[in-house]
């Protein structure tokens, strides 16, 4: 029987109410995230990989699937008396081959990052750097970013980080550790809750680090499993080949996908995307952005109403990516499939301030100085949008403002569309 994610969490729950000693358990982890399933369609309690399935719109689990993890964790006994696992080790940042290696289940790594990305985080506070934490504060480290990783292993290589005598890196206290990073979870649960202090060593219960062993193991092969095309059985990138269904996520590769799924030839050109009927169907159709991957919606323009076409999940959150989305080949021309953005010369409202500060960057120049600058979005107050730019060539001299009113930005956003026209009428 396919139950919800909130009663699954509670079945849990209930049957791990007396699970092992400290194990730090987090039933919550049942509730999906978007984008949960992507990587092979399950969730890990423990050791258990749980299945999800889609059904009507919405993830659900097998309640014997639940059952079983439950069963399965409440037989876990943790003597905190038999320890093995010895953290922090500086090993990981040898084991590691590539950047692709960081997409691999391995919670030794995992934990040890979070170990040093702390005590790099405490050392930043100690100093008076400000460390803001956020999912988007990669200078801190706060989440794992494979572009900034040999900056983060070189600074971690210092002589700062040194294990101390409390058997942390640098200056870093337990206390500070769990306060940064206590919460995060490894197949369902919290490791830095069950660290214990050896005298000499940091250490986790012999049965615990056990069961992450098969947890890591169980996952890599769920995740190579996912990487292979269900038809041609050829091996793909991780998440890149994997496409969205009504039953849940398979795996696909662009040759495949092209041959299961007919490509979208505008036929709905100018059509409103409320009049659209049942029949019509984006997952019928290729992704008409990347063209590579099984649509998931129809994409339509949210200040006119027309649609654009069928996209698929991945290109239609790049969507709002703003600069980045624009520079993407052919995605202008697919914002101008909008029939009112294209008869007007302009784009959706929330790309104007972009097509704004990408235009700044490209004729702004600080001095004589032929380096890009970069613009920051500003503030706007009575019809002026305040934009700061910053030269990184001329680091302490480097700052000043331009303002750009609604009219000028509005020209400049025209301009841009003019462009956009004029390149796919010659090509």
């Amino acid at each position: 029987m396919l139950i919800s994610p909130q009663l699954a969490r509670d079945t849990l729950a209930d049957l791990t109410k007396d699970c092992g000693r400290g194990l730090a358990l987090v039933a919550g982890e049942l509730i999906p995230g978007k984008g949960e399933f992507l990587d092979h369609g399950h969730v890990f309690i423990g050791d258990v990989a749980v299945r999800g399935y889609k059904d009507k719109g919405r993830w659900k689990y097998d309640d014997r699937d639940i059952r079983q993890a439950g069963q399965a964790l409440a037989a876990v006994a943790i003597d905190t008396t038999n320890v093995e696992a010895r953290v922090p080790s500086r090993r990981y940042f040898e084991d590691r081959e590539s950047f692709d290696d960081w997409d691999r289940a391995d919670w030794r790594r995992t934990l040890n990052y979070w170990i040093y990305a702390a005590a790099r985080r405490s050392r930043r506070r100690e100093s008076g750097a400000v460390a803001t934490i956020g999912m988007n504060n990669t200078d801190d480290f706060d989440v794992f970013d494979p572009q900034t990783a040999d900056d983060f292993d070189t600074d971690v290589w210092s002589s700062r980080y040194e294990i101390g005598p409390q058997g942390l890196p640098g200056q870093l206290t337990f206390e500070d550790l769990v306060s940064f990073y206590g919460e995060r979870t490894i197949a369902g649960t919290r490791p830095l809750k069950l660290l214990t202090w050896s005298g000499t060593h940091w250490v986790l219960p012999r049965a615990y680090a056990d069961m992450l062993d098969r947890w890591q193991e169980r996952d890599r092969a769920l995740a190579e499993q996912a990487r292979i095309c269900t038809r041609c059985q050829r091996q793909g990138n991780r998440h890149a080949w994997r496409t969205p269904t009504a039953s849940g996520y398979v795996t696909l590769c662009p040759t495949c996908s092209g041959e299961a799924f007919q490509a979208y030839m505008g036929h709905l050109h100018g059509a409103a995307y409320s009049s659209l009927r049942r029949a019509h169907r984006a997952d019928d159709y290729l992704c008409c952005l990347c063209r590579e991957s099984r649509a998931s919606v129809w994409d339509h323009c949210h200040e006119h109403g027309f649609v654009r076409g069928p996209v698929c999940a991945s290109c239609n959150t790049f969507e709002g990516k703003g600069v980045a989305f624009l520079h993407r080949e052919g995605s202008v021309r697919h914002l101008l499939e909008c029939r009112g953005c294209r008869e007007a010369r302009t784009l959706p409202r929330r790309f104007h301030l972009d097509v704004v500060l990408d235009h700044l960057e490209e004729v702004e120049r600080h001095g004589r100085c032929r380096r890009r600058p970069h613009a920051y979005r500003g503030e706007y107050v009575h019809g002026l949008h305040h934009i700061s730019l910053n030269c990184h060539a001329h680091a302490s001299t480097s700052h000043w403002t331009k303002d750009v009113t609604v009219a000028e930005a509005a020209g400049i956003v025209r301009a841009f569309v003019e462009s956009a026209l004029s390149s796919a009428s010659v090509s």
